[in-house]
């Protein structure tokens, strides 16, 4: 009884490292964009959606938003705290990257002169 006991700890123990590394290894960061084609429900004449990642798409190169590699790192720099840049690309946690609403903000945010202007004032404001 006891050597069962300490094998399902043990496998108790390689399950949740497994998952803990999976969520914490680093992933490409890559643009995501809206899905045209979202899979939806119908219930009682009202569409639905069951997962919200459903709504975005990662993108493939010819679909990247237009100034997403120029602006990238200035919009991870105000709000990811951990990635790695290697060889001139990105790399974030796969449980960031998995957050496609989160990567589908970023990606506006790089086409969003306005808001770069702001943040690019406010760290001038602060440095003086």
């Amino acid at each position: 009884m006891i050597k069962k006991l300490y094998l399902l700890l043990a496998i108790l123990l390689v399950l949740f490292s497994v998952y803990y590394y999976w969520q914490n290894r680093y992933v490409e960061l890559r643009p995501v964009i809206l899905n045209d084609d979202v899979q939806r429900v119908k219930v009682f004449n009202r569409k639905i959606v069951i997962f919200q990642n459903d709504f975005y798409k990662i993108a493939e190169r010819d679909e990247t938003p237009p100034n997403f590699y120029k602006n990238i790192r200035f919009v991870i720099d105000h709000q990811v705290e951990d990635y790695i840049v290697k060889g001139g690309v990105i790399y974030i946690r796969y449980k960031y990257m998995n957050d496609l609403e989160m990567i589908y903000n970023h990606t506006l945010k790089t086409n969003d002169l306005t808001w770069i202007k702001q943040k690019k004032k406010y760290l001038t404001k602060i440095k003086n």
